[in-house]
């Protein structure tokens, strides 16, 4: 099976394919970043070309995995509606994945407490642990916690170890900024075949969005 997977979470816009073998191997076969502001608004004009760089058409997609969040508001509505429009064109599954699943399934089987730390505005983080909802917290106000060890992983690990520090609790960074792009296509597998619950493909936002309507509810009126 081919699988498409799109990631608007971050800074970047990026997206992949991924072959599932027969022996449960995923390979990669193509990718493309679109980096900067309005990278993930670029996907869409980058998609012919990669699969062209794989030799598929998209009728060989038997599966898109999208980035549902938590991560950047315009980022992940542009990925997700690049997803809804291409499964809905094509008939193709769509599965959503969290950022903090895919980095689980990037970082490997491992011993100690990982959190995954993504950052969100100015002073704040996205914060997914094991087994506990996602969580948005400002940097000097993280949940408490015993002494550790933790290992971290995501984009604001080297921001959260020095605060995990002055409190006292060890920590290890496991230096994986994002999540494997095979990674996401891994979680999406096992949630389409009923080994993980389900998850709507719809954006996951923890914090709410900074643009707010006026306290009477309407705009201004035009000049």
């Amino acid at each position: 099976m081919h699988i498409l997977v799109l990631d608007g979470a971050g800074p970047d816009g990026r997206m992949g394919l991924v072959r599932s073998a027969a022996d449960g191997r995923l390979v990669m076969l193509s990718d493309a970043l679109e980096c900067g502001r309005g990278g993930a608004q670029r996907l869409a004009g980058s998609l012919p070309a990669m699969l062209a760089a794989a030799g598929l058409q998209l009728s060989a997609i038997g599966l898109i995995a999208t980035i549902v969040g938590p991560g950047s508001f315009t980022g992940l509505r542009a990925t997700l509606a690049l997803a809804h429009g291409l499964a809905l064109g094509s008939g193709t599954s769509l599965v959503g994945v969290t950022v903090g699943e895919a980095l689980r399934r990037t970082a490997g089987p491992r011993s100690l407490p990982l959190w995954c730390v993504t950052t969100a505005r100015t002073g704040r983080v996205f914060l997914e642990r094991d087994g506990l909802e996602p969580v948005g917290c400002m940097l000097q106000a993280l949940p408490s916690q015993g002494p550790g060890p933790l290992l971290l992983a995501g984009n604001a690990s080297d921001l959260v170890q020095p605060v995990l520090e002055h409190a006292g609790i060890a920590s290890r960074t496991l230096g994986i900024d994002r999540p494997e792009l095979s990674a996401i296509a891994g979680v999406a597998i096992d949630r389409a075949a009923g080994r993980l619950p389900p998850l709507a493909a719809q954006p996951f936002y923890v914090d709410p969005p900074e643009a707010k309507l006026p306290a009477n509810g309407l705009r201004p009126a035009p000049a």
